[in-house]
């Protein structure tokens, strides 16, 4: 009988050898996730039978569970510099996770100190901005360079091979209790409440779906509860609205996403969502966004942006819908 002398004692008895265990640092928002699948996915295929952990904030664990690259979420309590138990104990959870190799794709001076507290050079193989760390990530960015080509060259540098775009079939949920039209486009009027320079006007949202009732569109409004000021707005000024905001799962949203004619909004995660699911979006930025970096990831794309968002004209955004006849 063959068999693997690695996993034999010195006495002869079978022992199982140690999985390797990968540690990956991203801390949310939702957008920052999405932005990160493609990393995710080839850091999987990479350490395809590895135990792989994601540390991340607690208002993005239950999404982060939901993706098929993890088999494990840790929660980074975010503690302030003043709290040096609060650190210590997040220290102590990631060393129980005992990484062999920890991906830092965040790469604030956060993460500096946890490397610190892991051990620096002498702790686990480190991929990021850390200091003296095994696998340093390029800095600075090359001109022009979107964050997620960023990432890229990060993982090259640690070894990680470039693979084809994940399958994101998962992510998807039935949507038939909504009763959609079958030609329907996506409005996103909101943003991070603490971002109101990245919002779009609910009046210019209003009137183009007006615009896009003449190419036999619905419109279907959605966000979150926090998004719940600006979608009333729009409504109040239009009747050609669907309004689901706050009314979806986030696996929901996806499904009514992908299946949308064309998707427009503001720079937040459902937006970032829609690229990435391979729905036609049209992206709003304003003057302090670098859509060259930031732009949401996706094969079918096209951005627009002002100085201030609110001069965006509805013209304008209505020529550059992504449409097929456009």
């Amino acid at each position: 009988m063959n068999t693997d002398s690695d996993s034999l004692q010195n006495n002869g008895s079978f022992v199982t050898p140690k999985k390797e265990h990968i540690l990956v640092i991203r801390l949310g928002a939702l957008g920052d996730l999405i932005f990160c699948f493609q990393a995710f996915h080839e850091i999987r295929l990479a350490h395809p039978d590895a135990e792989i952990a994601l540390l991340t904030r607690a208002p993005f664990a239950s999404f982060a569970r939901s993706l098929p690259f993890f088999n494990r979420i840790l929660i980074d309590t975010h503690p302030s510099f003043a709290t040096p138990f609060a650190w210590a104990r997040l220290r102590k959870e990631v060393a129980a996770f005992s990484p062999d190799r920890i991906y830092d794709l965040q790469g604030k001076f956060r993460q500096t100190l946890l490397y610190a507290l892991l051990g620096g050079p002498y702790g686990p193989a480190w991929s990021g901005a850390a200091p003296f760390c095994r696998f340093p990530r390029l800095w600075p960015p090359e001109p022009d360079m979107h964050f997620t080509d960023f990432l890229a060259a990060q993982l090259r540098a640690a070894g990680v091979q470039q693979k084809s775009a994940p399958d994101l079939a998962w992510f998807d949920a039935p949507v038939g209790k909504f009763a959609l039209p079958p030609n329907y486009a996506v409005l996103i009027p909101g943003c991070s409440p603490g971002a109101p320079h990245k919002r779009w006007p609910p009046q210019k949202f209003a009137a183009l779906a007006q615009k896009m009732r003449g190419k036999n569109l619905v419109c279907v409004v959605v966000g979150t509860d926090a998004d719940a000021a600006a979608v009333s707005a729009l409504k109040a000024l239009t009747q050609n609205a669907i309004d689901l905001c706050g009314k979806t799962s986030l696996f929901e949203l996806a499904g009514i996403l992908r299946r949308a004619a064309v998707v427009i909004g503001n720079d937040t995660g459902p937006l970032h969502m829609a690229a990435a699911l391979g729905a036609p979006t049209l992206a709003l930025f304003s003057g302090k966004s670098d859509p060259v970096w930031s732009r949401p990831p996706g094969p079918k794309v096209a951005w627009r942006q002002s100085a201030n968002i609110a001069d965006l004209g509805v013209d304008e955004i209505f020529g550059a819908l992504p449409l097929p006849h456009n």
